[in-house]
């Protein structure tokens, strides 16, 4: 164990150096704090409660966040694999999960930098300018509290963190940086888009509310959204209902970061085989 924890501190020291060489990190937190704070200004939430702008910020959250797991992620894996540099940490003690995981760490806190120190200034922004003036807060004094908009920001790094997994893995299968921002992008607009349309398809086909919200949380976009709704949002309405059950939407977000995390330390351990599956997949195409 102590061997295992080594070699994932080496790895994750040097990843963090990497990120923090990379200039465009502090860039994409910047334009963020700029999308969020105009979004909450413009949208009236800021001036009114954390409630109201989580609210406002809720479906711009479910795109860019992804977007930005995606673009910490998708060449995490594939740096070191393309150039040559994998071969030399392999002769090292340290074993692909030590790899993966040291990486994923470090990337990790760069999704906490990038993402969630713009979510945190926007509450303190929130914090200093709103004043309850609707009916809501008016009546139920206390209810739009800090620690909401603390909770929403949890969900939000947990909804990342999820993203940035699947990107790393799918880095893994990529052979080029060309081929990693196509999976990338097939990565983002299948979770965006694709439980949404399923669950569209399912209302169409005449399908019960409840096995709709069961459905909901086994995707990331849908967990989170219902996390949102169940422990934000709901909150400050006294909401009776059940949005979606908490344990399987947090598992649903734990278990899609560890299924992109699994996914990468397979690829990388089989590498060598899977090139040869796909070379002779290529000879047989006529590729």
């Amino acid at each position: 164990m102590s061997r295992f924890l080594g070699s994932v501190s080496i790895v994750f020291r040097r990843e963090l150096l990497t990120v923090q060489r990379t200039p465009g990190y502090p860039a994409l937190a910047a334009g963020l704090l700029l999308v969020l704070g105009g979004l909450v200004t413009v949208g009236g939430g800021g001036g009114t409660g954390f409630v109201p702008a989580v609210v406002d910020l809720l479906l711009p959250t479910e795109v860019l966040v992804p977007l930005l797991g995606v673009v910490l992620g998708y060449r995490a894996l594939l740096t070191d694999a393309t150039s040559g540099e994998l071969t030399v940490i392999r002769t090292y003690p340290v074993s692909t999960v030590g790899y993966v995981v040291g990486v994923l760490f470090a990337r990790l806190v760069a999704l906490l930098a990038v993402v969630g120190i713009p979510f945190a200034l926007v509450g303190v922004y929130v914090w200093v300018t709103a004043a309850p003036d609707t009916g809501i807060f008016a009546t139920h004094s206390g209810v739009d509290s800090p620690l909401l908009f603390v909770r929403f920001i949890a969900f939000v790094l947990l909804f990342g963190a999820a993203y940035l997994s699947l990107a790393a893995a799918v880095s893994t299968v990529a052979s080029s940086r060309r081929s990693a921002i196509a999976l990338g992008l097939l990565v983002l607009l299948g979770g965006v888009l694709g439980g949404d349309l399923a669950i569209l398809r399912s209302l169409a086909g005449g399908a019960s509310a409840t096995g709709i919200a069961e459905t909901l949380a086994l995707t990331p976009n849908g967990a989170f959204r219902g996390l949102v709704f169940e422990h934000v949002v709901g909150v400050a309405f006294a909401s009776d209902g059940e949005f979606v059950h908490t344990g399987r939407a947090v598992g649903s977000l734990v278990g899609w970061t560890l299924a992109g995390t699994a996914v990468a330390v397979v690829t990388l351990a089989y590498r060598g085989r899977l090139d040869v599956v796909n070379e002779r997949i290529r000879r047989r195409g006529g590729y």
